[in-house]
């Protein structure tokens, strides 16, 4: 099972991520925005940040989910690719990601994500497991 696609479209850029369990799209989700940013194979995951979101239902948390980790990599210069995900309930996410702090001259970043969206958003359970719909502001 591919982890996750990159969507274009005229005016915005999104992605679809895919898993077997709620954890595992969540935690594709997560390295497809980050992929949106920078070349993942790029980021040495030699640092831990435990990440802990709450949202008022699951699609709310995996855009909160996916705020958070937009705001460590903007705000706080993150670069991160691997999520161990604790555990994903209904309102409330808690994970480990390994990643890096962003070196000016090492890493190029491709694209500057604005903000995770609510437009055309779907979290859904499929046959194969789960599917994530996410669009973002460039």
């Amino acid at each position: 099972m591919e982890r996750f696609r990159i969507l274009e479209h005229p005016a915005d850029i999104g992605f679809e991520a895919y898993g077997t369990t709620l954890e595992e799209v969540f935690a594709h989700a997560a390295q497809a925005l980050m992929s949106l940013v920078i070349d993942l194979a790029t980021i040495r995951p030699t640092m831990q940040v435990p990440i802990r979101v709450e949202g008022p239902d699951l699609p709310g948390l995996l855009v909160n989910w996916l705020s958070e980790i937009l705001y460590l990599q903007d705000g706080e210069g993150w670069l991160l690719r691997d999520f161990e995900m604790k555990s994903v309930r209904s309102q409330e996410v808690s994970a480990l990601a390994r990643g890096e702090r962003f070196e000016r001259g090492r890493h190029q970043l491709k694209l500057l994500v604005k903000a995770v969206t609510y437009h055309q958003l779907k979290l859904e359970q499929t046959a194969a497991g789960w599917r994530a719909q996410v669009y973002v502001d460039v």
